[in-house]
């Protein structure tokens, strides 16, 4: 897997360059809030690259989706409709492109939060094996960062980093992550950590008690999830789906009575029912599903 990733981005690192050429002197200047989300998301990209990626690509894909919908829409399926599309088509590319990377980006920011908060509990149980064994709170550091828990393990080796190459102590390496980690009980727990380390308190016993307290967190947020999912499968079937099927029924009974709408024939209407509002009502759909799930607080 770590050699097929790189191999993807050795693949897409000419189109990093030659969007990042426009857009140079973006660099000139600090931009620490774009920095911070990189840093967040484990991108390793110049604020200038990653600004000029998106809008290189907005650029691309607005153009072609304006050919693409002139040749489609003006040649090859003429209808009464057709400026509308060759009008909605470009401008839903940009805003969809313009949106893309930055919506990764986010979500890449939330699935690291989500991926470490499901570890997070197992963690801090196996440092308290090491603890109870002697172990002193930079090695227990280090023994995490070589263990495969995920982005809980990188973040630690980002201490370890701090620590035996950049020669901060552990006090200060540990707060430095803490304020960059997208999850706030990990931000919570290494502030612990540090305070404990400070204090000369036992180490064990806060995992311990730490590591209770996240697994019954758990327990109450998997509950949560499945009766969220329940209310969200029940108004989809309930609302949506009988709402569409009653909006079929009313533009077939709207062409059988010989009533028009809009000046739009009973085709037209069923055009853009079944190809604009359908899917868009189902983008609405997912959309408010991944903004209730995808952020962990389940």
């Amino acid at each position: 897997m770590p050699a097929q990733s790189d191999q993807t981005a050795q693949k897409f690192s000419w189109y990093k360059k030659f969007s990042y050429m426009p857009f140079k002197w973006l660099d000139n200047k600090a931009r620490p809030g774009v920095l911070n989300l990189l840093y967040k998301a484990d991108i390793q990209m110049l604020p200038g690259m990653y600004l000029g990626s998106i809008i290189t690509t907005a650029i691309l894909v607005t153009v072609g989706a304006t050919l693409g919908s002139l040749i489609l829409f003006g040649y090859l399926f003429k209808s009464s409709l057709s400026l509308i599309f060759e009008i909605t088509i470009p401008l839903a590319a940009m805003g969809a492109s313009l949106g893309a990377l930055p919506l990764i980006t986010v979500n890449k920011i939330t699935g690291k939060k989500v991926k470490i908060e499901a570890v997070l509990p197992f963690v801090l149980a196996y440092m308290a094996t090491l603890s109870s064994s002697g172990m002193s709170p930079i090695e227990t550091v280090r023994h995490v960062g070589l263990k495969d828990f995920g982005p809980v393990s990188r973040e630690f080796q980002k201490i370890a980093y701090r620590t035996d190459v950049l020669g901060e102590d552990l006090i200060s390496a540990t707060n430095h992550i803490a304020q960059s980690t997208p999850s706030l009980l990990l931000h919570d727990i290494l502030i612990g950590v540090s305070n404990i380390v400070v204090s000369g308190g036992n180490l064990r016993t806060y995992c311990e008690q730490e590591s209770r307290e996240l697994f019954d967190l758990k327990k109450v947020r998997l509950k949560g999830f499945i009766d969220s999912l329940a209310s969200f499968s029940e108004g989809y079937i309930g609302g949506i789906v009988v709402m569409l099927i009653m909006g079929i029924i009313g533009i077939i009974v709207l062409g059988a009575l010989g009533l028009h709408v809009l000046g739009l024939s009973t085709a037209d209407l069923l055009n853009i029912f079944v190809f604009v509002l359908v899917p868009l009502i189902n983008i609405i759909f997912i959309a408010m599903l991944e903004l209730r799930f995808s952020s962990g607080e389940i």
